[in-house]
C-alpha cells in the first residue's frame, strides 16, 4: 500500500508541474509497477533527449525498484547534480536506498540526510526520514551492539554477551532451516534489529514490532518474538519474482515456518467456539483485513501447511509468486477446492 501511495504521489507531482506527455506516460507506467516497460521507454526517450532530468529520475527509481542498484545510481546522481527541486529530493532518497542495498552505509546515510535537509517536498522528506529509522541511521542506535553471522547482521538494543551469542546462533540456524525449503538467493545480509523496548521502536520506526521490510532485507523484532516469522518474510520474498501477495498466503507462510512451539489448531478451535462462526477460506483469502489476527494468523499457517503437504514444495513455490485464489486454481487445479472444503469441515466442529 505504501509503495502504491508513493507511485501516486510521484504521478501527482508530474501533473502539478505540467510535465510532457512522455513524462506522464512514464509516470503512469511506473505508478502501475510496470518497471520493465518504464525502463525500456525511459531509455528510448533518453536516446533523443539525453539530458532530460525527469526521464533520469523516473529511470533511476524504476531501476532501484527492480533491484538494479548500481545502474540506478548514475541516473539518480545525474539529476541530483543538476537540480534543486523535487527531482533532487527524490533522487537523493532513492540514492540512499541504492547505497544501503549495496552496503555502502555512509553514502546511504549521507544521501538520506541530504534529502531531509533539502526539504524540497514533504513526501520525499518523509520517505527519507522513515528510512533513517528502519535502516538504523537514527542517533538512537549509536550505542547498540552490532554483530554479524554468515547471513545476518544483528543490531542489539540491550542484551548480555551470553544472550547475544545464543540469539545469533538460534537465528542463523533458523535462516538455514527455513531456506532449505525456499532456496532463495537473498541479495544481502539481513539487517536484524533486536529491540528490548516496544515503546522505543514505536517512537523511532513508527511501527509496532515485529515487522519485516523484505525489499530491503530488514527485520525489526522484539527480542521475545518467534525465531522464524519475520525471517521467512524476507527469505520467501526472494524465492521467486513475487507479483501478487495476499494476507492468507504471505502471513500464513511466515506462521508455517516461524519455528514456534504453539498449538495453532487449539487457537483456531477456541476462536470458533467463542465466536460461533464458521470458517470461510475463500472469503478470508479475498478479505483478509475483515477478520481478526487472533483467527487469521494461526488459521493461515495451518492452511499453508495443508497446501504444502497436499501439493508439495515445487507446486507451492510455483504458486507463491502470485498468491491469489485464481492463481492457486491455475496451479493446483480442481483439487484446491476439495482441499478447502475438507479444511473448513475439519474446523467446523
Amino acid at each position: 500500500m505504501k509503495t502504491k501511495l508513493t507511485f501516486f504521489l510521484l504521478f501527482i507531482c508530474f501533473l502539478a508541474n505540467g510535465q510532457s506527455p512522455q513524462v506522464q506516460e512514464l509516470g503512469k507506467l511506473y505508478m502501475s509497477g510496470k518497471y520493465d516497460q518504464t525502463i525500456e521507454k525511459a531509455n528510448k526517450y533518453l536516446n533523443s533527449d539525453p539530458e532530460n532530468l525527469d526521464y533520469k529520475v523516473i529511470l533511476g527509481r524504476a531501476l532501484t525498484d527492480k533491484g538494479n542498484y548500481k545502474e540506478a545510481i548514475s541516473h539518480l546522481q545525474y539529476a541530483i547534480d543538476r537540480d534543486n527541486s523535487w527531482r533532487k529530493a527524490w533522487g537523493l532518497g532513492y540514492l540512499g536506498t541504492c547505497y544501503y542495498m549495496l552496503s555502502d552505509f555512509d553514502k546511504s546515510e549521507s544521501a538520506l540526510k541530504s534529502c531531509i535537509n533539502l526539504n524540497a517536498t514533504k513526501n520525499a522528506t518523509r520517505y527519507s526520514a522513515r528510512r533513517l529509522g528502519i535502516f538504523g541511521y537514527d542517533s538512537f542506535y549509536k550505542d547498540w551492539t552490532v554483530k554479524e553471522s554468515k547471513h545476518i547482521r544483528f543490531h542489539f538494543q540491550n542484551m548480555s554477551d551470553q544472550k547475544i551469542k545464543l540469539y545469533i546462533e538460534s537465528r542463523e540456524k533458523a535462516f538455514v532451516e527455513i531456506n532449505k525449503f525456499f532456496e532463495s538467493s537473498v541479495p544481502r545480509k539481513i539487517d536484524f534489529f533486536v529491540w528490548n523496548s516496544r515503546d522505543d521502536a514505536k517512537r523511532i520506526v513508527h511501527a509496532n514490532l515485529g515487522f519485516a521490510e523484505p525489499a530491503y532485507c530488514i527485520v525489526h523484532s522484539h527480542f521475545q518474538q518467534t525465531k522464524g516469522h519475520e525471517l521467512t518474510h524476507v527469505i520467501s520474498n526472494y524465492s521467486n519474482q513475487i507479483t501478487q501477495k495476499t494476507g492468507l498466503i504471505n502471513e500464513g507462510t511466515s506462521v508455517c515456518f516461524d519455528l514456534a512451539n504453539r498449538n495453532d489448531e487449539k487457537l483456531v478451535f477456541d476462536w470458533i467456539k467463542e465466536n460461533n462462526q464458521k470458517i470461510d477460506i475463500k472469503d478470508i483469502w479475498a478479505n483478509w483485513r475483515k477478520y481478526p489476527h487472533e483467527l487469521t494468523y494461526p488459521l493461515s499457517g495451518l492452511f499453508v501447511n495443508e497446501l504444502i503437504s497436499e501439493f508439495g514444495k515445487e507446486k507451492f513455490l510455483a504458486f507463491f509468486s502470485n498468491q491469489t485464489y485464481e492463481n492457486a486454481k491455475t496451479v493446483f487445479g480442481n483439487e484446491l477446492d476439495i482441499l478447502i472444503e475438507k479444511f473448513e469441515n475439519k474446523y467446523s466442529g
